[in-house]
């Protein structure tokens, strides 16, 4: 069975990242934990009777949202959890748990990728969290996942447990992997470089970087109909490479490509 994480604050944003979950991992044996954060500790008189209200409506929306997720993806196990504690570590400690294959997060819009790695909540979860993270875009709708981009710089992959997310995905769906190597170097010798990864038979595509890797990958997923964009954490990251120009990254990184985040 494969376990969901995914945090809700009942907006539009979480809800379709809810969604997304639910049919993304359709077809499989699937129980989705929605997770609701409502506020961080404190023991203060005032601050326990406000936190009565919120549990209130928190535990309304929760019911309401749970129901009308049951009807429409019946197949699916929901569990709901409420927490009070601060969200980052929150979830980054559930995720860490060992208890869920993915953890499934909303961002907003076209200009919300960008806060992915700007400080925002979903970027705290990936930054200390060792399982895999799905980051969805508002307003994108699954349909497909017939194309995978795993985006890659010249460091070499030997461990077969890092790319078992994304051996689950592309199986599920049967989809078709494209591996992106960006690099101011030649073109390297793929079998060695990619070790586990060529057993996948995915198609292989160099471009030779040019400083302004964010601008080159986005405009590659935006042009090869790409469903779902791959970036391995490393130590020594192609993410970090790619997202280090925060400048530049509010500028060109706007695609509206769900991401996924595995990590070494």
């Amino acid at each position: 069975m494969l376990r969901i994480l995914v945090p809700v604050d009942f907006s539009d944003t979480s809800k379709n990242a809810l969604r997304y979950a639910a049919h993304l991992f359709e077809g499989s044996k699937l129980e989705i934990t929605v997770l609701h954060i409502f506020g961080a500790k404190s023991t203060a008189l005032m601050m326990k009777s406000i936190d009565s209200i919120l549990i209130k409506e928190a535990k309304s929306q929760m019911s309401a949202l749970i129901k009308e997720m049951e009807t429409e993806s019946p197949e699916v196990y929901f569990k709901s959890k409420l927490a009070k504690n601060y969200a980052v570590s929150t979830i980054a400690n559930m995720g860490n748990s060992g208890n869920y294959d993915f953890i499934v997060m909303g961002t907003k819009g076209v200009s919300g990728l960008k806060e992915v790695f700007m400080g925002s909540v979903a970027g705290g979860v990936v930054s200390k969290t060792s399982v895999p993270v799905i980051v969805v875009p508002l307003d994108y709708k699954f349909e497909s996942l017939n194309n995978l981009v795993f985006a890659v710089g010249d460091d070499a992959i030997s461990d077969e447990t890092v790319i078992k997310p994304l051996k689950t995905l592309l199986e599920a769906h049967n989809s078709n992997l494209e591996i992106l190597h960006i690099s101011e170097n030649v073109a390297p010798d793929f079998e060695t470089m990619l070790g586990p990864l060529m057993e996948l038979d995915p198609k292989l595509t160099h471009k030779s970087g040019n400083g302004e890797l964010n601008r080159q990958l986005n405009f590659h997923i935006n042009n090869n109909d790409t469903d779902l964009l791959c970036l391995l954490r490393t130590k020594k990251s192609f993410l970090n490479r790619l997202f280090s120009g925060s400048v530049t990254l509010k500028q060109t990184f706007n695609t509206s490509v769900p991401l996924l985040i595995i990590h070494e």
